[in-house]
């Protein structure tokens, strides 16, 4: 110890020296370390004072946008001056934390070393550069950019002879000096590893900005995805969450501590331990609880695993809105045709365009009725284009298309374990997928008359229970329902129920057949006929008179569908420029309407008594026949299942693919 101390004197002796014979004769020595007197000879050129060396205080509204600009460094910096302190409490030596342009943001200073603060303007908002205060730890370790310690003379100026000074520079992530942490006190007290000490709070300092830094881009990450995320240990307890989560749940980050875990997650712990570590959920419906409110989401839960051994879970939560949208998207469910795309001369159809624009105003029922081919979807698909609907979705249902059996699954959906075969995690139906949007009903004459029951209550209140579910989900949906059928006739058949009907009739729109609007026919035909040519670009091709008098005459049963099926017949066989007379059927030119092929008489009567599997397979096989080859409508036909006549054919080996393709 004796030895350090008769070392340092020495040293603090011979700086002096140098100082002395520096200041009079401006003459550099060999016995002073290179960056001490490098720094010298820079506080010469600035003329600091050598009699001087106190810091210089910066006009308070400066110094405290500084303070602002340096909230964090200050924050993390704190609990670090406070380790140091403790190791040099018991000396004169003062912990200090300064910008990047020498300006004092924090300082923790012992009783011994109090009254030298004051003397030197060491204090909160004084500056200190080798400009201010000449060669200093502080000013002279920001000019370096490195580590460095100044004893006693070594200072450039008197008043800081007595100090020494250990300070090291501290960098943010990108290496930008932001700051230095420094050691200040009488050089009585001088310590060899003061130096290390300030090194290693640097360090310790730049390590933890760095945990920060990257806390934020997790946050920023956190928040930027459109799932809420929940990250909980296996005692339940809150390890992470992101304010998406917030968001769905309608909390705030600071009601989201009062939570209970458990009664927020019961449906899906009812189910799954999701602490096990096979408990992979890739996507599930559910529902989240939160003082006695039911949200409904989409969420995926993931365990993280150590050495098999499950530490937590974190469950990724989905809006099911946001699920719906993409299941749309992908769906198609969206309308893809306005009024623009109406084509028609006859002023009957023009003033129906203007009342279907007003109905596109409002949210009320629409009912559409006409013919097969009139444009029903068209109507339809420009009621919703043109309402403040447009851009939710649009789903269309062909009611006749849908079997019998899974009717009502498919308009609205079945809750988890509904049914044999049901989805575990359930399925929504079409109100479902339609919410904020419109759902279209095409050819809602064929609903059976107990889905028929179901619907009317769905429109009565707009919510739709699942099957097997036990809640209702609101609904807020625009309904439009389309038929060729004159319902009030089914209505005395028994086949519709009147009070859907009046639920549905509150603004209705009637299609007039082709063959009533006369003028529309040569002009919805050139209309085709264009589109044709410049979908082909290099044919330019045009009808004659004889082909426009031929489809002017005809009555048209099958609508506008029948003309551009028979616009596209004749463009595509014609080799002409010219589309005549001749590329029309014979049911064109001949005004009749194709017949059916006929059936080929019996030749002989077979008097043998059949078995019922002959009977069965002579069945299916005429359906299928009858139907060309489309085994749902060769089912509904003989009024059995879809899935009972595919088990039927497959039992008597019967090939379908060919049937009545021939």
């Amino acid at each position: 110890m004796e030895k350090s101390t008769v070392m340092i004197s020495n040293k603090i002796e011979v700086s002096k020296q140098a100082w002395t014979t520096f200041m009079e004769t401006g003459i550099a020595t060999e016995h002073i370390h290179p960056a001490i007197l490098e720094s010298w000879k820079r506080c010469k050129t600035y003329q600091v004072d050598p009699m001087g060396g106190k810091g210089e205080q910066l006009p308070e509204e400066e110094y405290t946008k500084i303070l602002k600009r340096k909230t964090e460094l200050i924050e993390v910096a704190k609990s670090i001056m406070v380790d140091l302190h403790h190791i040099v409490k018991d000396t004169s030596n003062a912990i200090v934390l300064t910008d990047e342009n020498g300006v004092i943001l924090e300082t923790i200073w012992n009783k011994l070393g109090l009254h030298r603060k004051n003397e030197l303007n060491f204090v909160k908002g004084c500056q200190w550069t080798e400009k201010n205060v000449g060669t200093n730890a502080i000013g002279t370790a920001l000019h370096l950019d490195e580590p460095i310690q100044t004893l006693g003379s070594e200072h450039y100026c008197s008043l800081q002879h007595s100090w020494t000074c250990s300070a090291a520079p501290i960098h943010n992530n990108e290496g930008d000096l932001i700051g230095i942490i420094d050691i200040s006190g009488d050089y009585d007290d001088y310590h060899p590893h003061s130096l290390g000490m300030v090194v290693a709070a640097a360090d310790a300092i730049e390590n933890q900005l760095k945990i920060i830094e990257h806390r934020k881009w997790l946050n920023v990450a956190y928040d930027s995805i459109q799932d809420g995320l929940l990250i909980l240990n296996t005692k339940y307890e809150v390890k992470d969450y992101n304010t998406r989560l917030c968001k769905i749940l309608g909390i705030s980050k600071e009601d989201f501590a009062t939570i209970n875990i458990q009664e927020l997650l019961k449906d899906v712990l009812k189910d799954q331990n999701i602490f096990d570590s096979k408990a992979v959920i890739a996507y599930r419906e559910t529902s989240l609880y939160l003082d006695q409110q039911r949200i409904e989401c989409g969420i995926t839960i993931s365990p993280v695993l150590e050495n098999e051994l499950c530490l937590g879970t974190v469950i990724a939560v989905k809006e099911l809105e946001l699920v719906r949208s993409v299941v749309n998207k992908v769906a198609g469910n969206s309308a893809c045709y306005t009024f623009n795309h109406i084509l028609t001369k006859s002023a009957n159809m023009e003033n129906l365009i203007q009342l279907a624009k007003k109905t596109a105003k409002n949210d009320c029922p629409v009912l559409i009725q006409g013919e097969s081919g009139t444009g029903k979807e068209l109507f339809a698909h420009a009621i919703h284009s043109s309402s403040a609907r447009s851009q939710a979705p649009f789903v269309a249902v062909n009611c006749a298309a849908l079997p019998k059996d899974l009717v009502e699954s498919e308009l609205f959906g079945y809750a988890k374990g509904a049914f044999t075969g049901a989805l575990k995690e359930g399925k929504p139906g079409k109100f479902e997928l339609a919410n904020g949007g419109t759902i279209f009903l095409d050819e809602i004459g064929e609903l059976p008359l107990e889905v028929q029951a179901k619907l009317l209550r769905v429109l009565d209140n707009y919510t739709v229970t699942r099957i097997g579910g036990n809640f209702e989900r609101a609904l807020d949906i625009r309904v439009i329902a389309a038929t060729n059928r004159d319902l009030a006739d089914e209505i005395t058949k028994h086949n519709f129920r009147s009070d859907l009907f009046y639920r549905l009739n509150v603004l209705r729109l009637f299609l007039h057949p082709l063959r009533e609007r006369p003028g529309d026919i040569t002009y919805c035909a050139e209309c085709f006929l264009e589109r044709l040519n410049k979908k082909s670009k290099e044919a330019d091709k045009y009808y004659d008179a004889s082909f426009l008098d031929a489809i002017e005459s005809y009555e048209w049963k099958g609508n506008l569908r029948e003309l551009q099926n028979i616009v596209q017949r004749a463009f595509y066989i014609s080799e002409d420029q010219q589309i005549s007379v001749d590329m029309l059927p014979d049911s064109i030119v001949s005004k009749e309407s194709p017949s059916l092929p006929a059936i080929a008489p019996v030749q002989t009567i077979d008097t043998r008594i059949k078995t019922l599997e002959e009977m069965e397979i002579e069945l299916l096989s005429s359906a299928l026949t009858q139907c060309s080859g489309n085994v749902v409508a060769a089912s509904k036909m003989i009024n059995i299942g879809k899935s009972t006549f595919y088990r039927k054919l497959k039992e008597y080996h019967i090939d379908y693919s060919q049937i009545g393709k021939n």
